[in-house]
């Protein structure tokens, strides 16, 4: 689940990138793989980018994006997706300790059914794919196709892998294929 958040009020005691893991990770890992289910108190990730780009929220106002873990396919409503955000809100205001929930001017939700209804993800998986081990590192799949001459994939399901800088990574070096291979 993906949160975009803007607040009256620059947020303290918060670096640009941060890590929640003030919970057990292996309850949290067991919700997502082994018995999938909305995690009863979930791990979560929250970039600031106004921290170092002030272009990112205007001045005096901080941006933010909440992401939490989820497995594919689970139910998605809007009462879920309020009730993790209290979650997770009401734990960054004790973590950081300052009140935030009354400062949230402009918040968008983005989950399971967007996935599904804006990318046709199976499941609504964000990755694409199961996301296991088996489909990790050198065992994701391959930059140039065995069965089709002259095709080439890129992007998060390929080598390196998800996220932005890997999906990047996975363009030069399919531009390198194809100028060897030209």
């Amino acid at each position: 689940m993906k949160n975009i958040v803007l607040t009256q009020k620059n947020i303290a005691n918060i670096e640009h990138h941060s890590l929640f893991f003030d919970v057990d990770f292996d309850v949290h890992a067991q919700d997502i793989y082994d018995n999938p289910k909305w995690p009863k108190e979930p791990l979560f990730y929250a970039s600031f980018p106004s921290k170092t780009d002030s272009n990112s929220a205007p001045e005096g106002k901080e941006a933010a994006i909440f992401l939490i873990p989820l497995a594919p396919g689970l139910n998605d409503t809007n009462e879920l997706r309020e009730q993790y955000f209290e979650k997770i809100i009401t734990r960054l205001e004790k973590l950081t300790a300052q009140s935030l929930k009354n400062n949230i001017i402009f918040k968008e939700s983005f989950c399971v059914n967007d996935f599904i209804k804006d990318y046709n993800s199976y499941k609504g998986n964000a990755y694409g794919m199961a996301n296991t081990l088996l489909q990790t590192a050198f065992l994701r799949p391959k930059l140039k196709s065995k069965k089709v001459k002259s095709l080439y994939f890129t992007g998060q399901l390929t080598v390196p892998g998800p996220g932005v800088p890997p999906a990047l990574i996975s363009g030069k070096l399919v531009a390198d294929l194809i100028k060897k291979h030209r």
